[in-house]
């Protein structure tokens, strides 16, 4: 008898660690179901794929539940639709949504880093001190301390990016800059 009670303790203690491992997935379940995406916006078809006004950020739909899950591009990349593009599209490719002075010549003095700070630069790149200018990047933009520092790369606040046209200079959200870039048909 005492080796039965010793038996029924031994499964009823097995079972018991399996509820409680159930249990402990299912909590772990629902957390990622609640920290899948919290928008107002729902799944068209399984293949539906759609940004958010941050270009960092955008969305597929969870196959088996049908709901929005949120994913964020690779860091140098942001989400563009439109004009034959649809996924992270590295910055300095976008075929839209750039700073206004995007030119060949500049974009070569930018990815060489060679920007100065010098009031009196011939340079195109040349910038004066505490006026920021834009980057490929939206997330970042340079400022320059003083009048012979080399430029300082900073980035916006979380949910800011930088814009820089005749109208505004600085960080704004994200429907801001859309707004002030003409990229809102772009996500």
């Amino acid at each position: 008898m005492k080796l039965f009670m010793s038996s029924v303790y031994q499964i009823l203690r097995a079972l018991l660690q399996l509820l409680l491992l159930l249990l402990l997935l299912q909590l772990l379940l629902l957390n990622a179901k609640a920290s899948a995406a919290p928008t107002n916006t729902t799944c068209k078809h399984t293949t539906d794929i759609w940004g958010d006004p941050n270009p960092n950020i955008y969305y597929v739909c969870s196959v088996a539940d049908q709901i929005p899950l949120q994913l964020h591009c690779p860091q140098g990349r942001g989400f563009f639709n439109g004009l034959g593009y649809l996924g992270c599209v590295p910055y300095e490719h976008w075929p839209a949504c750039q700073p206004a002075y995007r030119n060949a010549q500049q974009e070569q003095h930018q990815q060489q880093q060679q920007q100065s700070c010098k009031r009196n630069s011939s340079s195109l790149a040349a910038h004066t001190k505490d006026q920021p200018w834009a980057t490929l990047n939206p997330n970042q933009f340079y400022i320059c301390a003083n009048a012979d520092a080399t430029p300082m790369l900073l980035s916006c606040a979380s949910g800011k990016g930088f814009v820089q046209t005749p109208q505004t200079v600085g960080c704004a959200d994200w429907m801001q800059w859309r707004r002030q870039m003409g990229c809102e048909a772009y996500f």
